[in-house]
Protein backbone atom coordinates (compact mmCIF):
# COMPACT_ATOMS: atom_id res chain seq x y z
CA UNK A 1 0.00 0.00 0.00
CA UNK A 2 1.47 3.61 -1.11
CA UNK A 3 2.22 6.00 1.67
CA UNK A 4 -0.01 8.55 2.22
CA UNK A 5 1.34 11.87 1.50
CA UNK A 6 0.63 14.43 3.98
CA UNK A 7 1.82 17.73 2.25
CA UNK A 8 -2.13 18.93 1.14
CA UNK A 9 -1.16 21.38 -1.95
CA UNK A 10 -4.67 21.89 -2.90
CA UNK A 11 -5.43 24.82 -0.80
CA UNK A 12 -5.15 28.00 -2.73
CA UNK A 13 -2.67 29.94 0.22
CA UNK A 14 0.43 27.44 -0.64
CA UNK A 15 1.33 28.33 3.19
CA UNK A 16 -1.56 26.12 4.26
CA UNK A 17 0.85 22.90 4.35
CA UNK A 18 1.73 20.17 7.12
CA UNK A 19 4.33 22.51 8.95
CA UNK A 20 1.66 25.20 9.47
CA UNK A 21 -1.57 22.88 10.90
CA UNK A 22 1.43 21.57 13.22
CA UNK A 23 1.37 24.77 14.72
CA UNK A 24 -1.50 23.98 16.29
CA UNK A 25 -1.98 20.28 17.08
CA UNK A 26 -0.39 16.76 16.40
CA UNK A 27 -2.39 16.21 13.39
CA UNK A 28 -0.37 17.36 9.94
CA UNK A 29 -3.79 17.91 8.06
CA UNK A 30 -6.78 18.25 10.51
CA UNK A 31 -10.65 18.23 9.72
CA UNK A 32 -11.60 20.75 7.87
CA UNK A 33 -13.90 22.26 10.48
CA UNK A 34 -11.01 22.67 12.56
CA UNK A 35 -8.83 24.14 9.55
CA UNK A 36 -11.69 27.06 9.13
CA UNK A 37 -11.11 27.87 13.04
CA UNK A 38 -6.98 28.01 12.86
CA UNK A 39 -6.87 29.98 9.80
CA UNK A 40 -9.88 32.45 11.39
CA UNK A 41 -7.54 32.73 14.43
CA UNK A 42 -4.78 34.44 11.81
CA UNK A 43 -7.45 36.54 10.18
CA UNK A 44 -9.24 37.60 13.20
CA UNK A 45 -5.27 38.65 14.86
CA UNK A 46 -4.14 40.89 11.88
CA UNK A 47 -7.96 42.53 10.90
CA UNK A 48 -10.04 42.60 14.84
CA UNK A 49 -13.37 41.23 15.01
CA UNK A 50 -14.98 44.58 12.84
CA UNK A 51 -13.44 44.10 9.98
CA UNK A 52 -13.10 40.76 10.13
CA UNK A 53 -14.52 39.27 6.78
CA UNK A 54 -14.89 35.32 6.16
CA UNK A 55 -14.49 35.38 2.86
CA UNK A 56 -11.03 35.94 3.59
CA UNK A 57 -11.12 32.52 5.22
CA UNK A 58 -12.79 30.71 2.57
CA UNK A 59 -10.59 32.41 -0.27
CA UNK A 60 -7.66 31.31 1.89
CA UNK A 61 -9.00 27.51 2.29
CA UNK A 62 -10.62 27.32 -1.29
CA UNK A 63 -14.02 26.75 0.13
CA UNK A 64 -17.14 28.44 0.00
CA UNK A 65 -19.15 30.21 1.89
CA UNK A 66 -22.14 28.20 2.83
CA UNK A 67 -19.22 25.59 4.62
CA UNK A 68 -18.88 28.16 7.11
CA UNK A 69 -22.64 28.39 7.59
CA UNK A 70 -22.76 24.66 7.92
CA UNK A 71 -19.99 24.30 10.13
CA UNK A 72 -20.85 27.05 12.84
CA UNK A 73 -23.76 28.64 11.51
CA UNK A 74 -22.36 31.85 10.62
CA UNK A 75 -19.40 34.52 11.07
CA UNK A 76 -20.18 35.56 14.25
CA UNK A 77 -20.77 31.74 15.90
CA UNK A 78 -17.40 31.28 13.99
CA UNK A 79 -15.36 33.78 15.53
CA UNK A 80 -17.29 33.03 19.53
CA UNK A 81 -15.97 29.55 19.11
CA UNK A 82 -12.21 29.99 17.66
CA UNK A 83 -12.24 33.27 20.88
CA UNK A 84 -13.11 29.74 23.15
CA UNK A 85 -10.06 28.22 21.83
CA UNK A 86 -8.21 30.90 21.49
CA UNK A 87 -8.28 32.44 25.33
CA UNK A 88 -7.89 28.81 26.39
CA UNK A 89 -4.60 28.29 24.15
CA UNK A 90 -3.32 31.01 25.47
CA UNK A 91 -3.79 30.16 29.19
CA UNK A 92 -1.96 26.79 28.18
CA UNK A 93 1.12 28.61 26.61
CA UNK A 94 1.37 30.96 29.74
CA UNK A 95 1.84 27.65 31.80
CA UNK A 96 4.02 25.77 28.76
CA UNK A 97 6.01 29.07 29.42
CA UNK A 98 6.73 28.81 32.79
CA UNK A 99 7.76 25.07 32.58
CA UNK A 100 10.34 25.80 30.34
CA UNK A 101 11.65 28.30 32.74
CA UNK A 102 14.65 27.48 34.92
CA UNK A 103 13.24 25.35 38.14
CA UNK A 104 13.35 29.01 40.62
CA UNK A 105 10.28 30.86 41.76
CA UNK A 106 11.86 34.53 40.44
CA UNK A 107 12.45 32.89 37.04
CA UNK A 108 9.04 31.42 36.63
CA UNK A 109 6.66 34.00 37.50
CA UNK A 110 9.04 36.13 35.57
CA UNK A 111 7.97 34.00 32.74
CA UNK A 112 4.32 33.88 33.06
CA UNK A 113 4.56 37.65 32.61
CA UNK A 114 6.35 38.06 29.79
CA UNK A 115 4.63 34.98 27.86
CA UNK A 116 1.29 37.15 29.05
CA UNK A 117 2.77 39.97 27.31
CA UNK A 118 4.17 38.18 24.24
CA UNK A 119 0.53 36.42 23.53
CA UNK A 120 -1.33 39.20 23.96
CA UNK A 121 0.56 40.89 21.20
CA UNK A 122 0.42 37.70 19.04
CA UNK A 123 -2.96 37.54 19.80
CA UNK A 124 -3.86 41.09 17.78
CA UNK A 125 -7.53 41.89 17.15
CA UNK A 126 -8.52 39.03 19.56
CA UNK A 127 -8.03 41.53 22.57
CA UNK A 128 -11.16 43.92 21.56
CA UNK A 129 -13.09 40.29 21.88
CA UNK A 130 -11.74 39.39 24.73
CA UNK A 131 -10.81 42.02 26.86
CA UNK A 132 -13.60 45.02 25.09
CA UNK A 133 -16.49 42.62 24.78
CA UNK A 134 -18.66 46.05 23.08
CA UNK A 135 -16.14 46.00 20.38
CA UNK A 136 -17.91 43.00 19.27
CA UNK A 137 -21.11 42.53 21.18
CA UNK A 138 -23.01 39.78 18.85
CA UNK A 139 -20.32 37.73 19.24
CA UNK A 140 -19.96 38.47 23.03
CA UNK A 141 -23.14 37.08 23.36
CA UNK A 142 -22.93 33.72 21.91
CA UNK A 143 -19.65 33.43 23.82
CA UNK A 144 -21.01 33.80 27.15
CA UNK A 145 -23.66 31.76 25.91
CA UNK A 146 -22.22 28.92 24.28
CA UNK A 147 -18.96 29.03 25.85
CA UNK A 148 -19.38 31.23 29.35
CA UNK A 149 -18.38 28.39 31.43
CA UNK A 150 -15.63 26.91 29.87
CA UNK A 151 -13.81 30.32 29.62
CA UNK A 152 -14.33 30.96 33.22
CA UNK A 153 -13.01 28.14 34.34
CA UNK A 154 -9.87 28.75 31.92
CA UNK A 155 -9.58 31.96 34.07
CA UNK A 156 -10.14 30.39 37.18
CA UNK A 157 -7.57 27.97 36.04
CA UNK A 158 -4.85 30.48 34.75
CA UNK A 159 -5.32 32.69 38.17
CA UNK A 160 -4.97 29.61 40.59
CA UNK A 161 -1.22 29.09 38.73
CA UNK A 162 -0.70 32.91 39.04
CA UNK A 163 -1.49 32.02 42.66
CA UNK A 164 0.95 29.00 42.72
CA UNK A 165 3.68 30.96 41.65
CA UNK A 166 3.42 33.69 43.90
CA UNK A 167 2.89 31.21 47.00
CA UNK A 168 6.23 29.58 45.44
CA UNK A 169 8.31 32.90 46.09
CA UNK A 170 7.06 33.50 49.20
CA UNK A 171 8.04 29.94 50.42
CA UNK A 172 11.08 29.80 48.42
CA UNK A 173 10.08 26.95 46.94
CA UNK A 174 9.15 25.49 43.18
CA UNK A 175 5.38 23.74 42.96
CA UNK A 176 3.97 21.81 40.25
CA UNK A 177 0.32 21.86 41.03
CA UNK A 178 -1.48 19.61 38.70
CA UNK A 179 -4.98 21.55 38.13
CA UNK A 180 -6.60 21.69 35.21
CA UNK A 181 -9.88 22.65 34.03
CA UNK A 182 -13.05 22.25 36.50
CA UNK A 183 -10.35 20.90 39.19
CA UNK A 184 -8.64 24.11 40.56
CA UNK A 185 -9.39 24.42 44.30
CA UNK A 186 -11.20 27.24 44.07
CA UNK A 187 -12.71 28.16 48.08
CA UNK A 188 -9.07 27.89 49.29
CA UNK A 189 -7.72 30.22 46.82
CA UNK A 190 -10.32 32.61 47.40
CA UNK A 191 -10.47 32.36 50.88
CA UNK A 192 -6.42 32.62 51.20
CA UNK A 193 -5.55 36.73 52.21
CA UNK A 194 -2.43 36.67 50.68
CA UNK A 195 -3.48 35.85 47.38
CA UNK A 196 -6.43 38.01 47.84
CA UNK A 197 -4.34 40.82 47.87
CA UNK A 198 -1.39 39.88 45.44
CA UNK A 199 -2.94 38.10 42.63
CA UNK A 200 -5.18 40.63 41.12
CA UNK A 201 -2.26 42.92 41.60
CA UNK A 202 0.31 40.88 39.96
CA UNK A 203 -2.60 39.94 37.41
CA UNK A 204 -4.23 43.39 36.27
CA UNK A 205 -0.60 45.01 36.46
CA UNK A 206 0.13 42.44 33.78
CA UNK A 207 -2.62 43.05 31.67
CA UNK A 208 -1.75 46.79 31.95
CA UNK A 209 1.72 45.73 30.52
CA UNK A 210 0.13 43.57 27.59
CA UNK A 211 -2.49 45.64 26.23
CA UNK A 212 0.01 48.89 26.49
CA UNK A 213 2.64 46.80 24.09
CA UNK A 214 0.17 44.80 22.08
CA UNK A 215 -2.08 47.73 21.09
CA UNK A 216 0.82 50.58 21.02
CA UNK A 217 -1.01 52.65 23.14
CA UNK A 218 -2.39 55.81 20.95
CA UNK A 219 -1.76 58.78 23.37
CA UNK A 220 2.12 57.31 23.78
CA UNK A 221 3.00 56.83 20.27
CA UNK A 222 5.16 58.66 18.17
CA UNK A 223 7.09 59.86 21.46
CA UNK A 224 10.79 59.12 20.79
CA UNK A 225 12.11 58.40 24.01
CA UNK A 226 9.85 55.27 24.66
CA UNK A 227 10.35 52.56 22.30
CA UNK A 228 14.31 52.21 23.40
CA UNK A 229 13.39 51.83 26.59
CA UNK A 230 10.45 49.45 26.62
CA UNK A 231 12.08 46.53 27.42
CA UNK A 232 14.05 48.25 30.41
CA UNK A 233 10.37 49.34 31.33
CA UNK A 234 8.82 45.75 31.41
CA UNK A 235 11.81 44.40 33.25
CA UNK A 236 11.52 47.00 35.78
CA UNK A 237 7.68 45.85 35.99
CA UNK A 238 8.80 42.73 36.34
CA UNK A 239 10.92 43.11 39.36
CA UNK A 240 9.11 45.77 41.09
CA UNK A 241 6.16 43.16 41.06
CA UNK A 242 8.40 40.51 42.39
CA UNK A 243 9.65 42.91 45.19
CA UNK A 244 6.09 43.54 46.52
CA UNK A 245 5.34 39.64 46.48
CA UNK A 246 9.16 38.90 48.55
CA UNK A 247 7.97 42.39 51.00
CA UNK A 248 4.54 41.56 51.12
CA UNK A 249 3.46 41.61 55.02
Amino acid sequence: MARRKLSDTTHPDKALVDSYWLGFGSDPQPPMRLKILYVTFDEVAKSGPTSFNVSSVCDRLGITYPMVNHYFGGRDALIAEAAHMMYLRYVDNLWAAVQRAPRNPRDRLAAWILAEIKETDEMGGWGAVLNYPLAAKDVSYIVRKSFGGAMNQGFELNLARVGSLIKDIRRGEVSDPQWGIGSVPRMELFLDPELRALVPTVSWSTLGVSVWVAGQHLPSRSIPEIEPIKNQLIENHIAMMIELIESYK
